[in-house]
């Protein structure tokens, strides 16, 4: 029986494995910036496609039917009321004019013959020569004449006015728009729109706000969670479609009583004075409108970068006795670069802003920079339409674009309940 021999340097090297302990790697902090977070009013701007709308969108309508003659004017420029636009072939209104002055010279005769008659008749129905039948005829046709040449005289005022009428004027300030019918058309009177003037000043900016957000709105305000400006009258900003910006515009003058029935939509108007924006506005154009007012009570606010989500929601991470825990946050709506959270975080809190993606709970954190709250709304506003105090005064040359007192300035504030006590 062969025995098997084990050689010592090899059991010596076993066992010598076997005693040596291992040594951990020490864990190396995650460097990450914070932000130290602070409940306040956030505030949140609605925005939505609108179109622009003239205060007072005068149509030109013919008082008188005929055939165009002449027209006076240049299409696209500034006219002022009152100002010829186009001529109706007067001819027909000049011999209407002329036949009635004829009927006139005619009537007027024959009723001072029937007077003269009738004078005739009273001196001898009162020395009994005629019959009272006979004066009470001459009283007829004398009357009748009279009633003939008041007539006539109307209708020569009718004639005159026709004739005046055929000189189509501007009904008010503005600009023309493209004409809609030519030299040599038949108008027919209060029906045919020969054309268009748009006011200049005052303008109307119209636009829909969507069922959902009008909800969202008034369960928030029913709930104590979110201010609005009183009777929804937001101050808005315009930017126009290669991306100018136009501040402080104006402010939300009317909205519906109801929701369309056309498209479920709230329909909504702004008022604003084009002269300040130096006439920048025309009728009919598209622009998109920023409403502002709106702020979430007491809520945060954190970089949209910070906020994550698993299947149990949307977490933040935060840096706590210097290592790195989740947090589970009820998010609201975004806002420029922020996101609006509603629940899950305290003041205090320090919320990770940069290198969320490297960590995970439990990691030990090394802050490298701590993110003022101030300046990162700053930056954060400085992704939307940047709003400036200002004074924005109606025009008071138009007084059906406004209620109430239409010589009120309405004053422009910068923060979130900018109305409170305004109106």
């Amino acid at each position: 029986m062969k025995k098997i021999v084990i050689p010592m340097m090899l059991a010596g090297v076993v066992l010598g494995g076997c005693s040596k302990k291992e040594t951990a790697k020490p864990e190396v902090a995650k460097h990450v910036d914070v932000q130290v977070v602070k409940a306040y009013d956030v505030p949140y701007v609605y925005d939505y496609p609108a179109m622009v709308q003239g205060v007072v969108d005068f149509q030109v309508i013919p008082r008188v039917s005929g055939a165009i003659y002449k027209q006076y004017y240049t299409e696209g420029t500034y006219v002022k009321k009152d100002t010829p636009l186009y001529q109706i072939d007067p001819r027909p209104f000049e011999l209407d004019l002329q036949n009635y002055q004829g009927q006139l010279t005619k009537d007027y005769a024959a009723m001072v013959n029937y007077k003269s008659i009738y004078d005739r008749y009273v001196k001898l129905y009162a020395i009994n020569a005629v019959s009272k039948q006979d004066l009470e005829t001459a009283t007829i046709n004398w009357q009748g004449a009279v009633g003939l040449v008041d007539a006539d005289k109307a209708n020569i005022n009718q004639a005159k006015l026709n004739l005046e009428y055929a000189v189509v004027r501007s009904p008010a300030d503005g600009y023309i728009a493209e004409r809609q019918v030519t030299v040599g058309d038949m108008v027919n009177a209060y029906q045919t729109v020969l054309n268009q003037i748009n006011s200049v000043n005052d303008m109307y900016i119209m636009f829909s706000m969507p069922e959902n957000d009008r909800l969202t709105i008034q369960n928030a305000i029913q709930q104590g969670a979110m201010s609005v400006p009183p009777s929804y009258k937001f101050r808005v900003d315009l930017q126009l479609a290669d991306g100018t910006t136009m501040p402080n515009s104006g402010y939300v003058q009317f909205t519906d009583t109801r929701i369309s029935l056309q498209n479920g939509v709230w329909n909504m108007r702004a008022y604003v004075d084009n002269k300040q924006l130096k006439s920048q506005l025309l009728a009919g154009q598209f622009v998109h409108i920023y409403l502002h007012g709106v702020a979430y009570k007491n809520s945060y606010a954190v970089p949209q970068e910070s906020v994550f989500r698993d299947d149990k929601g949307a977490y933040v991470y935060l840096v706590k006795n210097g290592k790195i825990a989740k947090q589970y946050v009820t998010p609201g709506l975004m806002t420029g670069t922020l996101w609006i959270i509603r629940s899950g975080l305290e003041d205090g809190m320090q919320v990770v802003t940069a290198g969320g993606v490297k960590v995970l709970a439990g990691d030990e954190a090394k802050i490298d920079k701590t993110i003022d709250q101030s300046e990162m709304i700053k930056d954060s506003e400085s992704g939307l339409v940047k709003s400036v105090p200002a004074q924005v005064t109606p025009n008071k040359d138009n007084a059906s674009a406004f209620k109430a007192n239409k010589h009120q300035p309405v004053q422009i504030y910068e923060s979130a309940n900018i109305y409170k006590d305004k109106y």
